[in-house]
């Protein structure tokens, strides 16, 4: 009889080992899937769409896009925490990574708006503009190395971890030839005398600019 009652309980723990076992892996590709499309995919085209789009109030659809990158970044962050504490692998690169990455992200926002507001104004790009830029840059590049570490750790396939280099590669070089194209044609609207989106400076000043008349400085954002 006491047998057979061990043999129930190990039984009752194999299943629900199985079962621990089933919801960690679940919870693994789910961080891993919410966490590309973020660095991937969500954070690059919100920043894209500053630079392949002109319209009235064009900055806060990049602002709405970027939160909701960071808060699919914010979701697979918490699941992220979770496989981490219950794995023991805080002290892993990866997590150590992922968490300075996430928290930095938190001040890319409030060096976008500085720069926003400076540029309402002056029309210039200033320090806070290229902060804004390479800071977002950095911090997306990061990212996406960082989700090479984790296919490492979560010991994906040879399969999986070419895919994500092929996507990241492919992401990459279509982000440098927006950016490029972009340089061009702002180049030839000042030679033509015209703002960054087409606009003449003829009759309206930047300080006679309000913000939702200027789309003018979204172009120095990331």
């Amino acid at each position: 009889m006491k047998l057979l009652t061990l043999a129930s309980m190990l039984g009752l723990a194999v299943t629900v080992r199985a079962e621990d076992m089933t919801f960690k892996h679940h919870t693994i590709i789910a961080h891993g899937i919410l966490m590309s499309l973020a660095f991937l995919i969500f954070f690059p085209l919100g920043a894209l769409t500053v630079r392949l789009f002109s319209f009235r109030n064009l900055v806060w659809v990049h602002a709405g896009a970027q939160i909701f990158a960071y808060t699919t970044a914010l979701t697979a962050f918490g699941l992220g925490v979770w496989i981490a504490v219950t794995t023991q692998q805080l002290n892993n690169a990866h997590p150590i990574i992922g968490i300075t990455v996430i928290g930095l992200l938190l001040f890319q926002p409030v060096l976008g708006l500085i720069h926003h507001f400076i540029y309402v104004r002056s029309h210039r790009r200033t320090f806070w503009a290229w902060g804004h830029i390479w800071f977002g840059r950095t911090l997306l590049i990061l990212g996406a190395i960082n989700g090479g570490l984790g296919l490492q750790l979560s010991a994906n396939t040879i399969k999986g971890e070419i895919a994500y280099g092929v996507i990241a590669g492919v992401v990459f070089l279509f982000y440098l030839l927006v950016v490029g194209v972009s340089y061009l044609r702002k180049r030839g609207r000042a030679a033509q005398g015209e703002g960054e989106t087409g606009e003449k400076f003829s009759s309206v000043t930047a300080l006679d600019r309000s913000p939702v008349d200027s789309e003018a400085e979204m172009r120095g954002r990331l």
